[in-house]
């Protein structure tokens, strides 16, 4: 945050005070989640998006069918081309689908030059469709040199689960999930609590100066499972911290804009 944000650059929104986000994620050909999902998000936080496509994904609500990597070449030309348009004014990250390790790679190289800030990563292994969006062999170059990297990494609980080797059986379950991808190095986690059980979605954030944590509960709302929520809710907290909210309020106040979302569709 207090980077310079103005670029001069000509845009839909036009003006040196508007915050830039560069999503880093798949796309979705349904248009549920991915970049499309973002986009939507970061537009109606009042940030401006800049793009970088990792994956070509080919899905449905229901099917998963396809996906198709981009090449390292091509996803470092369009990592280099958002920070051209943007200048320096890059205010805030957020990074999603990363399909392979080289890919992994490819960001983590990019981030470590660029030091850019509010990096928020959303590690998308799986759709809701139950597509793998991730292999195996990244997760590990993940948890080790991608974490360390960002202000707040936000896996679900199957995600945790994995990436840590842990189980979770309710959310008391949470803090011990969350302080395990804290010991990856990121700044703060969002353990998000949405496929567990009962009448309440529950997350929990973990700061490495709050050992205490957070709880944040909001009803569960009827009908489900809904498309593109984790993919909402990241790319709307980096768009909060992009306008200099604090990490708390940030979540909070993302939060809030996904539930008005998804009741809005309802």
């Amino acid at each position: 945050m207090g980077r310079d944000r103005g670029s001069g650059h000509a845009s839909v929104l036009k003006s040196s005070t508007v915050p830039t986000v560069l999503i880093v994620a798949g796309s979705d050909s349904s248009c549920g989640a991915g970049v499309s999902a973002d986009l939507e998000t970061v537009r109606g936080m009042g940030c401006r998006p800049l793009l970088a496509v990792t994956s070509v994904t080919a899905q449905t609500d229901e099917t998963f069918l396809a996906s198709h990597p981009i090449p390292p070449l091509v996803l470092r030309a369009q990592l280099e081309a958002a920070v051209q348009q943007a200048g320096d004014g890059i205010t805030a990250v957020k990074v999603g689908m990363l399909p392979d390790e080289t890919s992994v790679e490819t960001v983590i190289e990019f981030l470590e030059r660029r030091d850019l800030p509010n990096v928020v990563i959303d590690p998308v292994l799986a759709s809701t469709s139950r597509g793998p969006l991730a292999k195996e062999a990244g997760f590990s170059i993940m948890c080790r040199r991608l974490f360390p990297l960002a202000a707040l990494v936000t896996p679900n609980v199957p995600e945790a689960c994995r990436l840590t080797g842990l189980s979770c059986k309710g959310e008391k379950n949470l803090p011990a999930l969350a302080k395990a991808i804290l010991g990856c190095g990121s700044t703060a986690v969002l353990v998000k609590g949405g496929h567990l059980l009962g009448e309440e979605c529950i997350d929990y954030l973990l700061q490495k100066n709050d050992s205490r944590g957070r709880e944040f509960r909001q009803p569960r709302l009827p009908g489900g499972p809904f498309r593109g929520t984790g993919c909402r809710l990241a790319s709307a907290i980096a768009s909060r911290l992009a306008l200099d909210d604090d990490l708390g309020q940030a979540v909070e106040t993302a939060r809030t804009h996904l539930l008005n979302q998804l009741r809005d569709a309802r």
